[in-house]
């Protein structure tokens, strides 16, 4: 079994939720405020949170909501949901006395909807982050050009050819010096190649959705979220 982070993203049920932890998710993601990417029912209430929050066996949960609301509010929803990391929606960071009350209680950040695109210098990835003191972050997760279908392919065979274009050892450099999960469009079919090329990568991130309202957004469809968590088995 591999030991790296798997976390699915966006689920809307406790069976969905029930059943990748059964399949060996380590992090189960839920959003309770819409994201724009998708034009799809996965947004849920928070009564919806705690129902899936307490279907789970033990596997942490992770709640992608808006976080430039009242201080208060946030650690009111917080709490009335019982997580240990909150998620950015969008990659804007949050306001610094948010930040400062959800360090105040505990509660990590996790850095959401980070594109790298194929033309992107390495050192720009993460300077946002770097340049804003206390950001309380404890993970982040980079989309990995999701301008290609076959991102995985280009990064391997096409990226190469120029030395310029974002490559596979940038990725795993950047992830060297940061908690780092990674989306790609994984499969059973290059899961080991991927793992054994990003050793120093945390884990993988795996969305669900339906209904993208543009062009270059990753998405996974249940079953093959679930093929890949019995892979990695």
């Amino acid at each position: 079994m591999t030991t790296k982070t798997v976390k699915v993203d966006r689920v809307r049920s406790a069976a969905e939720a029930a059943s990748l932890e059964a399949h060996g998710a380590d992090i189960i993601g839920v959003c309770i405020d819409p994201d724009p990417r998708f034009a799809d029912d996965r947004t849920i209430t928070v009564e919806t949170a705690v129902e899936i929050r307490k279907a789970l066996r033990g596997t942490p949960l992770a709640l992608a909501m808006n976080l430039h609301a009242d201080p208060a509010d946030v650690l009111r929803v917080v709490a009335a949901v019982g997580v240990e990391w909150v998620q950015t929606i969008t990659t804007a960071i949050p306001p610094h006395p948010v930040r400062l009350a959800l360090r105040g209680a505990g509660i990590g950040i996790i850095y959401a909807s980070i594109d790298i695109s194929h033309d992107d210098d390495p050192s720009w990835v993460f300077s946002r982050y770097d340049a804003e003191p206390d950001i309380n972050a404890a993970m982040f997760q980079v989309e990995v050009l999701t301008e290609y279908a076959n991102s995985w392919a280009f990064l391997r065979d096409s990226s190469p050819e120029y030395e310029e274009e974002f490559q596979i050892e940038d990725l795993d450099e950047l992830a060297q010096s940061r908690p780092v999960l990674t989306s790609l469009d994984v499969s059973p079919d290059n899961l080991d190649e991927i793992l054994a090329r990003l050793p120093h990568v945390r884990g993988l991130s795996m969305t669900l959705g339906e209904q993208p309202t543009r062009g270059d957004v990753r998405f996974h469809a249940l079953p093959r979220i679930l093929q890949v968590l019995e892979a990695l088995q």
